[in-house]
């Protein structure tokens, strides 16, 4: 710092000497593979609705619905055709529940009906054929036997 002679080069070297840290604590805190985003980032959603008035204008309301668009964002990313679209208009119809739960109706049953829409728009467009098709053909079973 002697040989700076107060320079603007200076102080923007020593900006991002302070905050060289910060990206390390995100990776090491995001998590790593797609689904696991959206598991979290659903399990953000549901978690950070307030208990008795789920609105109140706080940020965690617009975060709620910022992470919820944020999820199908990542599924529009993850398009797998039919199965993509049915499944975002299932987050979508979550969605759009969480904002009246949230915003207009300030109403839990809507907020929780959303998170549970979306969390199923979340499973619709992953792995839940391969749960269908495996419980389905043992409950065909059951019942022919």
């Amino acid at each position: 710092m002697a040989n700076c002679h107060q320079s603007k080069s200076c102080a923007s070297t020593t900006r991002k000497r302070n905050y060289s840290w910060l990206p390390a604590i995100v990776v090491a805190i995001l998590p790593k593979c797609p689904f696991c985003i959206m598991a979290y980032s659903g399990a953000m959603t549901m978690c950070s609705g307030k208990m008795l008035y789920p609105h109140a204008d706080t940020t965690a309301s617009y975060l709620t619905i910022g992470i919820a668009l944020f999820v199908l964002l990542s599924m529009f990313f993850n398009y797998k055709g039919r199965k993509t679209q049915v499944a975002l208009t299932i987050a979508g119809l979550g969605v759009l529940m969480l904002l009246l739960g949230q915003f207009y109706f300030i109403s839990m049953m809507n907020y929780y009906l959303g998170v549970l829409l979306l969390f199923f728009g979340i499973w619709y467009n992953g792995s839940f054929f391969h749960f269908y098709r495996k419980y389905a053909s043992a409950f065909i079973k059951y019942l022919t036997t």
